[in-house]
């Protein structure tokens, strides 16, 4: 009797170890599958959509703004989503990872923000339909609190395509909550209101490009 009470007891012991076992191994494989490099949503796809982007994804030898993008990604306060963006790890979609990305162009760091605004332009770029949705505010932003950087980052591009492919983007989605789309003078007014706000000592010329991008974004 003894015994046999004995061996039941052995059993229900080995019967718990291996539950407790199956559960740890259960825990570890949920934790490795579950964890994402930066934090970032990974889209994967068998095309180079940085195709027409002139990246060697070298940072040595790309370079945004006059300097090679390892100055920005060596930057330990970098955005982890913005390098992944650069490596072409991290494709934009409508998701709030990508809102993340493009609010970035905002920052007061002077030294990471060009390389912010790479990102969004290059967004802008590739935008379909439903991307579209997320570039017009963060460009308009941008537009409003660096008056003075905007007008030098498009007058980089002798083209005009740069001016045009954003104005486009905050005419599509670059409406804030308060603005009635109905009403686009009300929105002109704020929009050259906070840029001659933000752009000190701002002269007659620069207070006309002011108006006429406001009037393009919004006729």
């Amino acid at each position: 009797m003894r015994l046999l009470i004995f061996l039941s007891f052995l059993f229900y012991l080995i019967a718990c170890t291996n539950r407790q076992g199956d559960k740890t191994g259960n825990a570890k494989t949920l934790k490795a599958d579950t964890v994402l490099k930066h934090d970032t949503i990974y889209i994967k796809t068998d095309n180079n959509w940085q195709d027409g982007f002139g990246l060697t994804n070298e940072p040595e030898r790309d370079s945004v703004w006059g300097k090679p993008v390892k100055f920005y990604i060596d930057n330990p306060k970098c955005s982890a989503i913005a390098i992944d963006f650069y490596l072409g790890q991290f494709r934009p979609t409508d998701n709030n990872t990508t809102a993340a990305l493009l609010e970035l162009v905002t920052t007061d760091d002077k030294n990471l923000r060009p390389f912010y605004r790479w990102c969004l332009n290059k967004t802008i770029q590739i935008q379909d339909g439903a991307l579209g949705e997320y570039t017009g505010v963060p460009a308009r932003r941008y537009a409003e609190k660096f008056p003075r950087e905007f007008f030098e980052y498009m007058d980089s591009d002798t083209t005009n395509e740069k001016y045009n492919d954003w104005v486009s983007s905050i005419s599509y989605s670059g409406f804030y909550d308060i603005d009635d789309y109905k009403k686009s003078a009300d929105i002109r007014n704020r929009m050259t209101k906070k840029m001659k706000q933000n752009c000190k000592s701002c002269n007659a010329q620069m207070n006309e490009r002011i108006d006429k991008l406001a009037k393009d974004c919004f006729p």
